[in-house]
């Protein structure tokens, strides 16, 4: 249950907030162990969508990471800076889970430790955890923080120039789909009826645009087709919550067209440039290796990563194992890390290697954004002018045979 609250807190400023807790007395004392003095605590009358307490995505980690950063350069208190960067974020369940963690921190725990319990996994990925724990062992928790927040919001960007790019092509083609769907189901069967009562021969293209129309209007037709959609998307999905279902549908997105080599320049630009800052935060090689896997975000890489980690560990060179798998890392990829590995240039090269595929990202992203729409438009005109042959064509050969 959600409960919200007014409150002065020691300095006797002001505060108000929501918390969950299962009846009065417990909110009350949730607001006490803030270190508020509450002066009302009441059910929130907030409507919740199942959404609302959504885990956090990576605009709202950016943030947060930044600010914290921020508030530590500044040399507020800890706890004080936990408390500001979690009344700051709009995601409630992120601002939940810090408020949780603050308590915790109050109480004597080390931060580092709170942060990595399993209860606040989906708020907190090991990467930030890394880079947390490097910055307690150094005594400045401020400046891995911020090149994370950095991090973070250059793979934001990155993710956002994708997501925008690829936006307007999926607007129009949808919007391609209704229109067609549209025409078949409602426009061509009034034409229809017309061409059935002259009981004119019709032509195959008509028959077929007929047959099709008859098919859209039929709404056990059209509940079938969505049926059949959901199920299949559903039985994808079960597939891939399985590891060996995640790797082969992962592998076969690589493989496809146009989406393919998009998707591993995007993975290598990402990848790259968070090992880059891992190791620039001195966090040890074997660490920064296996979080690279999971920030790729693909599990064929994940898995080569691993076998990179094996290498690294048994104290080979890194390069040789990139290089068995061309299909993932080009050869202008491995020959740099090669050379970087032997110059121990790795993070310097690596950030270098994150731009060059950054800025591919863009221009790929340009590439199939401008072929996509005119590919789009000509397959709704193609479909509106088969409609319109097919319709007017038994007409004008009717018309035809009149005037003979």
């Amino acid at each position: 249950m959600k409960w919200s609250y007014k409150a002065y807190d020691p300095q006797g400023t002001p505060r108000k907030g929501k918390l969950e807790a299962p009846n009065a007395e417990d909110a009350y004392k949730q607001v006490t162990s803030l270190g508020f003095t509450p002066t009302e605590v009441k059910k929130s009358g907030d409507i919740e969508f199942p959404w609302s307490r959504r885990p956090p995505g990576l605009k709202d980690k950016a943030i947060f990471t930044q600010q914290f950063a921020q508030l530590l350069g500044g040399n507020v208190p800890q706890n004080e800076a936990l408390g500001v960067a979690a009344r700051s974020t709009t995601n409630t369940y992120l601002r939940e889970a810090v408020e949780k963690i603050r308590v915790e921190v109050e109480e004597g725990q080390p931060i580092e430790d709170v942060f990595a319990r399993k209860e606040f996994a989906k708020a907190f990925d090991p990467v930030f955890v890394a880079f947390l724990r490097m910055g307690t062992e150094s005594g400045n928790l401020a400046r891995p923080l911020k090149e994370l927040g950095d991090m973070y919001k250059w793979q934001l960007r990155i993710f956002q120039m994708v997501k925008k790019g690829l936006t307007l092509p999926v607007i129009i083609m949808v919007a391609c789909l209704i229109v067609t769907y549209f025409i078949m189901s409602n426009v061509v069967p009034t034409f229809m009826k017309i061409l059935d009562g002259l009981h004119a021969e019709l032509p195959p293209i008509t028959k077929m645009v007929k047959t099709v129309s008859e098919l859209a209007s039929n709404p056990l037709v059209t509940l079938a087709i969505l049926l059949i959609i959901s199920g299949i998307y559903f039985a994808i999905r079960a597939y891939r919550s399985t590891p060996a279902g995640k790797l082969k549908t992962d592998t076969l997105l690589l493989r496809l067209f146009v989406v393919g080599p998009l998707m591993q320049t995007f993975i290598l630009a990402r990848m790259s440039r968070a090992i880059a800052v891992m190791l620039a935060n001195q966090i040890p090689l074997a660490n920064t290796l296996q979080l690279s896997g999971a920030i790729a975000g693909n599990a064929m890489y994940a898995q080569h990563m691993r076998e990179v980690r094996r290498a690294a560990i048994d104290g080979h060179k890194m390069a040789p194992v990139l290089m068995r798998y061309p299909k993932e890392f080009p050869e202008q990829y491995t020959l740099q890390f090669r050379a970087a590995e032997n110059n121990a240039r790795l993070d310097e090269t690596l950030i270098y290697l994150g731009e060059i595929y950054n800025d591919e990202v863009t221009t790929k992203v340009e590439a199939l954004t401008t072929a996509l729409e005119p590919f789009l438009m000509v397959f709704l005109g193609v479909v509106v002018g088969t409609i319109v042959v097919a319709v007017f064509l038994p007409m004008t050969s009717m018309m035809q045979a009149l005037e003979k």
